[in-house]
């Protein structure tokens, strides 16, 4: 029975997300018309380097991680629904939502890119920038869902706990990180070697692990403000 509510309540925000489906959809149909436009109609001088289509795609989770606690829990609330079933559907919606994204845009960068690399426009796509590529589609497309995963939970976490004094506290970490972090060179270190960790290391496996161990801290702090949100 529990199951069933947390599936039903996972559909709900599925289709709840339309704010996210419309905004990601207009940007990648803008980008597309304007890569066509520039790529095949104009035709740039070979070597130019444009942001490869796959990379817009990645805005459905991000939008949907902050949309769902923003607006859909009240709503669920509303319809007697328990905080920890919306804890668990949610996770069942990003870990969905970042897996399809990350295959979509796998299939992008190796089907609509090699369109526009034909033209003479070489793209830039974050797999091959991550480096995620040296393992094979298959192992860049399960870095690829670990990582959005994460991006997810971070930002479900730091909508709910929003309103709160805890996440004005964790707002103003984030600002210090990025201006106190980067010019002390400890610090910086400290900084580059997380990054390193959850998005560029050498070992597909570790990066992995990291990603998923990273996202379950995160999103297991999101129960604090959950539990204390009201309706």
């Amino acid at each position: 029975m529990e199951t069933n509510t947390i599936l039903g309540m996972a559909k709900i925000n599925f289709r709840q997300s339309k704010t996210a489906y419309l905004v990601s959809g207009i940007v990648v149909a803008l980008f597309m018309v304007s890569e066509i436009i520039t790529s095949l109609i104009l035709r740039l001088d070979r070597g130019e380097v444009t942001t490869s289509l796959s990379c817009y795609v990645y805005l459905l989770p991000l939008l949907m991680s902050i949309l769902i606690p923003a607006q859909n829990f009240r709503k669920l609330m509303s319809l007697g629904a328990k905080c920890l079933d919306f804890f668990k559907a949610c996770i069942l919606n990003y870990l969905c939502v970042s897996a399809a994204v990350s295959a979509l845009s796998m299939a992008l960068m190796l089907s609509w890119d090699q369109l526009i690399i034909a033209s003479g426009t070489n793209t830039l796509n974050l797999f091959e920038v991550f480096g995620f590529m040296r393992g094979g589609p298959l192992v860049a497309f399960v870095q690829m869902t670990a990582l959005l995963l994460l991006l997810c939970c971070a930002l479900h976490s730091l909508t709910l706990a929003q309103g709160r004094w805890y996440g004005y506290a964790v707002d103003a970490a984030i600002i210090a990180v990025i201006s106190v972090f980067t010019p002390i060179e400890p610090l910086r270190n400290a900084e580059i070697w997380f990054f390193n960790l959850i998005i560029f290391h050498q070992l597909a496996f570790v990066q992995i692990i990291a990603c998923l161990v990273v996202a379950a801290a995160v999103y297991l702090a999101g129960l604090v403000p959950l539990r204390g949100k009201r309706v």
